[in-house]
């Protein structure tokens, strides 16, 4: 299966296009349909998040990639922009991304440097 990858500009209204393109992709893969969408939630989260914390406006590219090994799919999301750590005080009513990335994936790491932040997850295929 030839693995899934888009380039797209860090802008919230690429977002629908981007997780429905995903959704197409699981859709030819031997996937278990709950595991396709809490892969499709993830990655949404995590492109979220490089929109609006990694890029924050600045017009930079979110790098998405999905491939499949033979137990699970892995999916790397990067920003060329900025991690910045959130202010005491911010809305409680937002936050729960990392969260619910971490719960729905079977292994979870974000990696953050100059260069921009990576967040690289492998969910199991069934």
């Amino acid at each position: 299966m030839k693995p899934f990858e888009v380039n797209f500009s860090a802008d919230a209204v690429r977002l629908a296009e981007v997780r429905h393109a995903l959704q197409e992709w699981l859709a030819d893969v031997p996937v278990d349909p709950t595991a396709a969408y809490d892969i499709v939630l993830a990655v949404g989260e995590a492109c979220t998040n490089a929109v609006e914390h990694g890029h924050r406006g600045d017009g930079g590219t979110v790098r998405l990639s999905a491939a499949l090994t033979e137990t699970h799919v892995h999916i790397i999301v990067a920003d060329g922009g900025r991690w910045v750590t959130p202010e005491a005080g911010t809305d409680r009513s937002r936050g729960r991304g990392m969260g619910i990335m971490r719960a729905l994936s079977n292994e979870f790491e974000v990696s953050t440097s100059a260069a921009g932040t990576v967040v690289d997850m492998r969910f199991a295929r069934e």
